[in-house]
């Protein structure tokens, strides 16, 4: 009877110890496979190399009549370029891609049908708790409402939105003030004018304006709840998108980064 019941107990054990390695080992997976399969995505963006600078002359005996401090401007680095054709080959419901410079944060956004599947899926539909970058299924894909929410998780190895917290300091700010937001049908520059901590129940997420005053009045508090300045003050012809994560501060935070749009013009 007492080697039944130790070989019952053994048996206990080993189950326990099984689902305990287990546990640990999916999270682990599944970051790496996330990790992995956004990487392999980045193939479509590409960065053009910059065109060489053309040096000036100076072999003549002529003296030149410019002084030394009348150097042309170095001419500004050349946009990244997305193959939206190629992503959405992967995915359909592509909408853009999302570019912070100098932070994690460099995915491509889809949209769903609703606010639930990209919270569980890849961008390549794969089962995953890391998710995607998507925008909120009321709004127009070519972001072109008032108010355009993508939301992301917090993910504790750094990835997705786990970049925006490093906004609850006014120092981060100032390094990462604007983001790229690239669409099939244009660039944009996404200038951040506030970002605060939140409840899910706040207004954060408000998407329907009935007057321009109440739109106005929307973003004159929002940015009176922002955790750094910025001297970027939109107005109600702006557009504006909020880049939307889980925060811990209390049950149901959330921090919110709202920016401004600007179209970039190409050159």
């Amino acid at each position: 009877m007492k080697k039944l019941i130790f070989i019952v107990a053994a048996l206990i054990l080993l189950a326990v110890a099984g689902v305990t390695a287990w546990q640990v080992y999916v999270p682990i997976h599944e970051d790496n496979v996330s990790v992995n399969a956004y990487e392999d995505l980045r193939q479509f963006v590409q960065v053009p190399a910059p065109e060489p600078t053309i040096q000036p002359d100076t072999s003549s005996s002529l003296e030149l009549t410019t002084s030394p401090s009348s150097e042309p401007e170095p001419a500004p680095s050349p946009a990244p370029q997305v193959d939206f054709e190629s992503l959405r080959a992967v995915n359909p419901e592509t909408v853009s891609w999302l570019t912070i410079d100098g932070t994690n944060i460099d995915y491509p956004v889809a949209q769903h049908s609703d606010n639930d599947y990209y919270l569980h899926h890849l961008f390549t539909g794969e089962w995953n708790s890391s998710g995607c970058l998507f925008m909120d299924c009321n709004n127009q894909a070519e972001f072109s409402d008032s108010h355009t929410i993508i939301y992301g998780h917090h993910m504790d190895n750094g990835t997705m939105f786990q970049n925006l917290m490093g906004y609850k300091n006014k120092s981060f700010y100032d390094e990462h003030p604007t983001a790229h937001l690239f669409t099939p049908d244009g660039t944009y520059t996404v200038e951040f004018f506030t970002g605060y901590v939140t409840s899910v129940d706040g207004d954060a997420w408000k998407l329907d304006f009935a007057t321009d005053a109440e739109f106005e009045d929307w973003i004159v508090n929002a940015k009176a709840k922002s955790l750094f300045e910025s001297p970027v003050t939109p107005i109600i012809a702006d557009r504006i998108v909020t880049l939307s994560t889980c925060s811990y501060e209390f049950y149901n935070a959330r921090f919110v980064l709202l920016g401004k749009l600007t179209l970039e013009v190409s050159s």
